[in-house]
């Protein structure tokens, strides 16, 4: 079971890593800590799992900020009830976390990223629009993928 000075730790290293790329959230350990605890449609991942990889946390921070954006409040159901607009979330945070992961280049992030946007790809409660969006994220980060690692990669 993970401590919440472990989340204290790992949201202040997510912060970090975005201030040097110009991305602020204004959400709280405490605010990641009630994400966790909110009902989901299926089983996702654990807190204790997030809190390890500063790219997952980042993903988190950004959801839950634009959650909060859209003037939702984080309650046990607030995912359950809302889906459309977590989902709405949940694609920008994809967006941000592969950007930053882009930046430092951590590849091997964004390889193990990829089986879960082609899950997001094929998602049967997701619209066509949104597959669509999720298979541009898909191509991009496979471009990005190769420009990270192709013959002129580094130059």
């Amino acid at each position: 079971m993970v401590t919440m000075d472990e989340v204290r730790a790992a949201v202040d290293k997510a912060k970090e890593i975005m201030a040097d790329y110009g991305i602020n959230v204004e959400v709280t350990a405490d605010q990641l800590w009630d994400w966790f605890q909110t009902d989901l449609p299926v089983p996702d991942v654990e807190l204790g799992e997030v809190v390890i990889d500063p790219l997952t946390v980042i993903h988190e921070l950004v959801e839950i900020d634009e959650v909060l954006k859209m003037g939702l409040a984080i309650t046990k159901d607030v995912i359950i009830k809302n889906p459309e607009k977590v989902d709405d979330a949940h694609l920008r945070a994809a967006k941000v976390e592969l950007e930053v992961a882009k930046a430092i280049r951590a590849v091997d992030h964004m390889r193990e990223r990829i089986l879960s946007i082609e899950g997001w790809c094929v998602d049967k409660t997701l619209s066509e629009d949104r597959k669509a969006e999720y298979r541009r994220l898909l191509a991009k980060t496979k471009a990005d993928i190769a420009e990270l690692t192709g013959p002129l990669a580094g130059r």
